[in-house]
């Protein structure tokens, strides 16, 4: 049988875990988002600009590692790959 323990000392760790879950979670789907995004930009006929775009969206990916899971830096990327897509033609 397993033994009782405090419910607080398992919670927190539990906690801890799950948030750091959710962060990678959210970069994941973020990036993932980023790369279809990009693929379509390179269907377009601008592969150098997906490439880019790719490269971008993985430094967003490391920064937003360290933001804590944030996906800001991922979406900020991908806009600007957007921008200057639209801008070149």
């Amino acid at each position: 049988m397993a033994e009782k323990t405090e419910a607080s000392v398992d919670m927190k760790s539990h906690d801890e875990t799950y948030k750091g879950f959710i962060h990678l979670t959210t970069l994941t789907v973020a990036f993932c988002i980023s790369v279809m995004i990009m693929l379509a930009v390179g269907n377009a006929g601008a592969w150098g600009l997906a490439g880019f775009g790719v490269f971008l969206a993985i430094v967003g990916a490391i920064v937003g590692f360290i933001m804590n899971g944030s996906p800001i830096p991922i979406a900020v990327f991908t806009l600007g790959v957007l921008v200057l897509k639209l801008l070149i033609g």
